[in-house]
């Protein structure tokens, strides 16, 4: 059972759920990308949440208390709004970008088929506000998603070129999962290895 295993255990499941993480780095139409340094795209990022979100709702939510497709609505469309403003970090984003982004995504969903907009807005406002039980699972793993992304040898480098300190790394992940103890207890093994690695910035 996962929460009574060791850290190095927990890790090693960790990285058999991260296998599922190598079609983001199979490239379409014979193309190549530049691996010198990490990169991601909001839509890799959206699969790994579905990844982890489909690995953790059995654990978190056995007695199926949560609405699971409502859960993967939630994980598609959170980031509509970035199409048009892009990616922001998570500790460089002001208010006034959240406010862009949510504008952004009220015009991106009225360019949506018909079938598609009310669906597309309303997820995004639910995970925006975060108050649904749904929401806040899949807020919760918006937030744990990038340590599985980040468990590999050069992905690892990415918190040091960002300057993410270990508080500005985890304290956001540490609150979002405070109901969630499976996450939590991914989230504590995955810190203090990134601790004894140095792994983050100081």
């Amino acid at each position: 059972m996962i929460l009574t295993q060791s850290n190095e255990e927990v890790l090693e499941e960790m990285k058999r759920i991260r296998k599922l993480y190598a079609l983001k780095s199979v490239m379409r139409y014979k193309t190549d990308r530049n691996r010198t340094v990490h990169s991601e795209s909001v839509a890799e990022h959206l699969y790994g949440m579905q990844i982890i979100s489909t690995y953790f709702l059995p654990l978190e939510d056995a007695n199926r208390r949560l609405n699971w497709p409502h859960v993967a609505e939630l994980i598609l469309f959170h980031e509509i709004g970035e199409i048009e403003t892009g990616d922001i970090l998570f500790f460089q984003k002001r208010d006034a970008d959240k406010e862009e982004e949510r504008r952004a995504a009220r015009r991106v969903a009225d360019e949506l088929p018909q079938s598609l907009q009310a669906l597309a807005y309303e997820r995004f406002i639910e995970f925006d506000a975060c108050d649904t039980p749904e929401a806040k699972f899949a807020d919760a793993v918006d937030k744990i998603e990038p340590i599985f992304e980040l468990l590999d040898d050069v992905n690892v480098q990415s918190f040091k070129r960002l300057g993410l300190r270990k508080d500005i790394a985890t304290n956001g992940k540490r609150l979002a999962t405070k109901p969630y103890p499976y996450m939590r207890r991914f989230l504590d093994a995955w810190t203090e290895h990134m601790v004894s690695i140095e792994g983050f910035a100081v």
